[in-house]
């Protein structure tokens, strides 16, 4: 017979904490960095050659075969489609999903999820939409943190981590930077960490790295900015680059306000549009069809666009056209749900800006050369950090992707300054916004129905590493709509906690409150705990 209830959860907990788990723990995250960094080297390289094959087979037929280049890739968007009508959480980056899966509001079905995320994705960047890998690379990386703990039967209490393990695995094995990929997953899925969390993602996204080191060679992604930095530090150039910084951040908040609102209202305008998805889907492969063929730079994620942007002796105009060109396609193909993310095309973006300010600052007050790379990274780590609203992660993801720390003291200043504006402008991450759409019409069902609700309760175990253990009650910051009516405390009966109760390690505590509010505050309870909650109907 089955045990659940509070017995089971405490010996889940008391297990969980235990060294021969937490070892095992290790080895599972091991495991499942291993396995995402086969699959996403797997899916990058597939990516790459994808991408020459249509390159290669619409240079040589375009004229010639163009009504069978139309047929296919009208076949190849009723594809994608399909699968999206069949597994809708593949749609688009994948990132929402995860952060709905660690949340509890959504429930992956792994393995066929795992398959058509793959295939589908490339058939995307095949027909040209401007989306990256690295958003479906995290998302394949959390559907094998869910499969290696749904095959090994690991606790409730361990899913949650093989998920994040596998999630920094994949963008640590898409981007060849393995502490971005640890630093992203705490920083923007979870928002905390504690000591055996970090330990996990480490090993998954370090073996998960090595695998693709293996596959696909130790190549930068960045070569090209392999330079020196070109600030000296003395007060007066300091001073002016603070300067030159604070402006750029500033425009980089302001575009990435603009990023976030858009890709938000094409997402919306899409859906309502009265057609067919088949339909739609297929207007849009379409209309990739003829960007391909007249402005091929702005399809795909752009990676070729920052590699070679050094190299390009482009004037204000065309810089200006691809960026533009590539903002707002890549807010038309996100808006299909076509499985791909917005990683790349913001660092893109970001580039563009960086280049077009450098090239103004060179040609007007004759600043070297140089300024032209230094400002194209720091407009990448400041747009990436305003529009993920994840700085650390930005200035790491960018110091391995060009494997250049000269610039460290640049890009710090850049994600500080970028993010105090971020701040001051009330500016919210890109992800989170995307989250909250995706649930919204689910959110409104449960406040539609709130009043009907269940009464629940909720037991939450103090644990040695959470933020509960040894404070008193009335000094930590608790969600609203919940009622603490007991804790239960070993050696001693049940009793009702005053404000000024010390919690112990060990405690369980006893909330009450209904069903709604339970799924709404779900995640903050997590991370008061670190651990996960026991909820049960009265």
């Amino acid at each position: 017979m089955k045990k659940d209830g509070i017995f089971e959860t405490v010996k889940s907990f008391i297990d969980f904490h235990s060294r021969k788990i937490r070892l095992k723990l290790i080895f599972y995250s091991l495991l499942t960095g291993v396995i995402t960094g086969t699959i996403v080297s797997a899916y990058t390289y597939l990516l790459s050659k994808i991408t020459i094959f249509r390159n290669n087979f619409i240079g040589n037929n375009i004229n010639l075969s163009l009504p069978l280049i139309i047929l296919l890739f009208i076949v190849v968007a009723m594809i994608i489609q399909y699968t999206l009508n069949k597994y809708p959480l593949i749609s688009g980056s994948g990132i929402p999903q995860v952060m709905g899966l660690i949340q509890k509001k959504v429930k992956f079905n792994w393995f066929p999820e795992l398959i058509t995320k793959f295939f589908s994705g490339l058939l995307a960047i095949f027909i040209g939409f401007s989306l990256g890998r690295e958003g479906p690379s995290i998302h394949l990386g959390s559907l094998v943190g869910e499969g290696v703990n749904e095959v090994s039967k690991r606790t409730e209490v361990e899913r949650k981590y093989l998920i994040t393990c596998g999630a920094s695995a994949g963008l640590a094995a898409a981007f060849n930077a393995p502490l971005a990929g640890a630093i992203f997953a705490i920083e923007e899925l979870h928002k905390f960490f504690s000591p055996i969390l970090l330990i996990c993602v480490l090993i998954a996204s370090l073996f998960s790295n090595l695998v693709s080191k293996f596959l696909l060679g130790t190549k930068l992604s960045f070569e090209s900015f392999s330079f020196i930095s070109p600030v000296n530090f003395v007060p007066k150039e300091i001073l002016l680059h603070l300067i030159l910084i604070s402006i750029l951040s500033f425009i980089m908040v302001l575009l990435a306000t603009i990023f976030n609102y858009f890709i938000i209202k094409f997402k919306d305008t899409y859906t309502k549009i009265n057609l067919s998805p088949y339909t739609k889907m297929s207007v849009v492969s379409l209309l990739s069809l003829l960007i391909i063929y007249f402005l091929p730079d702005i399809t795909g994620g752009g990676h070729h666009i920052i590699e070679h942007l050094l190299d390009y002796n482009s004037t204000f105009r065309l810089l200006g056209l691809v960026m533009i060109g590539k903002f707002f396609f890549t807010m038309l193909s996100y808006s299909t749900g076509a499985p791909g993310g917005i990683f790349l095309p913001l660092l893109v973006i970001g580039a563009l800006v960086g280049k077009i300010y450098g090239l103004f600052l060179v040609g007007t007050f004759n600043f070297s050369q140089e300024y032209i790379t230094l400002f194209v990274l720091v407009a990448m780590t400041s747009y990436f950090t305003a529009v993920v609203r994840t700085p650390i992660t930005g200035i790491i993801l960018i110091l391995e992707m060009t494997g250049n720390f000269s610039n460290l003291f640049s890009l710090v200043i850049t994600a500080a300054i970028t993010y105090a504006f971020s701040e001051l402008l009330k500016h919210n991450s890109v992800y989170e916004e995307l989250f909250e759409n995706m649930f919204k019409k689910q959110d409104e069902e449960a406040q539609t129905f709130e009043k009907n609700e269940k009464i629940v309760t909720i037991k939450i175990p103090v644990m040695s590493d959470s933020k509960l253990s040894n404070k008193m009650i009335r000094d930590i910051d608790w969600p609203q709509n919940l009622l603490i009516i007991g804790i239960e405390r070993s050696g001693s009966s049940q009793f009702i906690p005053k404000g000024d109760t010390v919690l112990k390690d060990s405690d369980i505590l006893i909330l009450l409150t209904d069903e709604n509010t339970s799924k709404r505050y779900m995640n903050k309870l997590s991370e008061l705990t670190i651990e996960n909650i026991d909820i049960q109907n009265i």
